[in-house]
């Protein structure tokens, strides 16, 4: 795969200019964050001018490869000095819901019940692109039409971070999202994604196989941690100190049983808390990852037998691991000296800021 060329554009959707001579590019493709580029380029080039706050570069044709530039600075070598190396970075094109806290009614909780899909979309309709202050509406941002996937569900919210949000209730519904150009109707459209199942125990599509036995992969990092797992939950609902109504999640006893804290106190039933105890309960699941090295066009190829979302069988024999996980992550590295990929298959390994978020929720009155 050549280097990929990266169109400038506006928020208007205007193309300003074409870039094929930079230096570098990673572009990290998410299912259920929101992803991030870095382009390195010698500032001496054509069109680096164009490359500031709020334009976007579009890679190549693919639709689905937007970043939103939101970082510009130039390199200093080890001495201290500046160098002509220009380093540009941001979000891809789902930080447009980074953007946006998730405002209830006054006084209230926002939720909605239907399809996970639907709950997904909701939130993004009511925050970004039908909010009842007009002020908070992205313009261009429309939803593609809902197609009700994933179970019957029940979620509420009270400013939270949207694009966080999505996040929680992806990771729970096993649904991606994204956010893509339209530029027939000049649009960005979001919309919620699946993936396919190209495990090696179906027979509906060719299966993916990702092993160094098949010369696929050139380097692998297995992850299987349970240092922040968590599986019984007592939940707090309504009510202060003795009186505060709790309930019990999991069933796990013995050694195994590891118990925790979870806040549920805009719950307004019995029912509706251990539904959102649940919810709050998958966020402390083991992590069971796979991070790889691609050989992009070995004997699957990117893009055509799998992409982002998708769940394949990955294997370390030497190991004695064959686990069938879906690509949560997807690393576009574009260099002078070619293409390389690399992915994550599995969980998502938290960070310190993830696991901050957590302990502030877990609030006992």
């Amino acid at each position: 795969m050549n280097k990929m060329p990266i169109r400038i554009i506006d928020k208007d959707f205007n193309i300003l200019a074409e870039i094929d001579d930079y230096e570098s590019l990673i572009f990290i493709r998410r299912f259920f964050k929101v992803g991030d580029f870095e382009l390195h380029i010698n500032i001496n080039k054509q069109h680096t001018d164009k490359l500031i706050e709020g334009n976007m570069i579009l890679l190549g044709n693919k639709l689905n490869k937007v970043g939103i530039i939101m970082h510009k600075e130039n390199a200093y070598d080890q001495n201290g000095e500046p160098t002509d190396t220009l380093l540009i970075k941001g979000p891809t094109l789902k930080g447009l819901c980074s953007r946006r806290l998730m405002v209830p009614p006054t006084g209230a909780y926002d939720s909605f019940t239907g399809s996970q899909e639907a709950i997904m979309k909701y939130f993004v309709e009511k925050n970004c692109v039908n909010p009842t202050d007009t002020l908070r509406k992205i313009q261009n941002l429309v939803i593609a039409p809902n197609l009700n996937r994933g179970i019957q569900d029940k979620w509420r919210s009270r400013y939270e971070n949207l694009a966080d949000k999505l996040d929680t209730i992806g990771e729970y519904s096993n649904l991606g999202w994204d956010i893509t150009f339209d530029f027939d109707n000049n649009k960005f459209v979001f919309d919620v994604i699946q993936g396919r199942d190209l495990t090696a125990d179906q027979e509906l599509l060719p299966p993916v196989i990702f092993s160094v036995d098949f010369d696929n992969l050139k380097s692998r990092h297995y992850i299987d941690s349970a240092i922040n797992y968590k599986n019984v939950g007592y939940c707090g609902g309504k009510g202060d100190d003795e009186n505060r109504l709790i309930q019990q999640i999991g069933e796990i006893s013995g050694f195994e049983r590891i118990e925790t804290f979870i806040d549920c106190s805009q719950a307004e039933d019995v029912t509706e808390l251990k539904t959102i105890g649940n919810q709050k309960l998958n966020e402390f699941k083991k992590v069971r990852s796979f991070e790889v090295q691609i050989i992009p066009e070995g004997s699957f190829y990117y893009e055509q037998d799998y992409d982002l979302g998708d769940i394949i069988t990955a294997q370390d024999r030497k190991l004695g691991i064959t686990m069938n996980a879906r690509i949560i992550e997807l690393k576009e590295i574009y260099e002078v000296g070619g293409f390389n990929l690399e992915a994550t298959l599995g969980t998502n390994i938290p960070n310190l800021l993830t696991l901050f978020k957590k302990e502030t929720k877990r609030v006992v009155r």
